[in-house]
């Protein structure tokens, strides 16, 4: 029996892998878009209409320092949320590794076709056999599982350091209104203090100058 050329020993080889994108491919966006909306949603309700409501001695006394106080805050926070969120993505590799998970799934997809036109008995190619896969594409294979829980698990991080970052920035608030109210409250006892001391003051150089003329009488009688 004729040995078997070395052609005929191999499976034919794969096709080679097309690159994966640096920019964000349809996951990768979705994942902005929903920062971006999670972002602007949690921002709209610190308004100068909820902020008047939670603060109404700061509205009666000085509505454009809370207007600005609040505005302030906002374009804080919502920096530091970005840059936040952008060193995540890039230290993380975030959207090449959302991009591979993008391609791994459309060659499921087109696989999972191929298979079907099969059964109904049309031509369709030759699958690639499992054991000519380069190493990145099987240890990817193993990883996206992996990959997709740290995606949910960053959401849920996500979102609840910013429903805390909303509670802190109530509570800063809410101190910042106290301690102005208290500095005024501290200013108007400082004042009525001057004025009484001037008072005082009066008092005892009207009663001096009485007895000094109540003297004066006595010795030229």
């Amino acid at each position: 029996m004729p040995a078997a050329t070395k052609s005929d020993s191999r499976s034919p080889s794969p096709t080679p892998a097309p690159p994966i994108a640096d920019t964000p491919g349809p996951r990768a966006q979705g994942l902005i878009n929903v920062f971006n909306q999670a972002s602007k949603a949690t921002l709209d309700k610190c308004s100068s209409k909820n902020f008047e409501a939670c603060f109404p001695t700061a509205v009666e006394y000085s509505p454009e320092v809370l207007d600005n106080l609040r505005r302030q805050i906002v374009d804080q926070l919502d920096r530091t949320w970005k840059t936040n969120f952008e060193d995540i993505m890039e230290r993380r590799n975030v959207v090449k590794l959302l991009n591979s998970l993008d391609q791994c799934i459309e060659d499921a997809k087109l696989r999972k076709k191929r298979a079907e036109l099969s059964a109904n008995g049309a031509p369709v190619e030759t699958p690639v056999p499992p054991h000519t896969l380069s190493p990145s594409e099987i240890h990817l294979a193993h990883l996206m599982p992996f990959l997709e829980q740290q995606a949910t698990d960053m959401n849920t991080k996500l979102s609840q350091t910013q429903q805390s970052n909303t509670e802190l920035l109530a509570s800063v608030t809410a101190q910042r209104v106290e301690i102005e109210a208290l500095v005024r409250g501290l200013e108007n006892v400082i004042q009525d203090l001057e004025v009484s001391a001037q008072t005082m003051a009066q008092g005892d150089v009207q009663d001096l100058g009485k007895e000094i003329k109540d003297i004066e009488t006595e010795m030229k009688t």
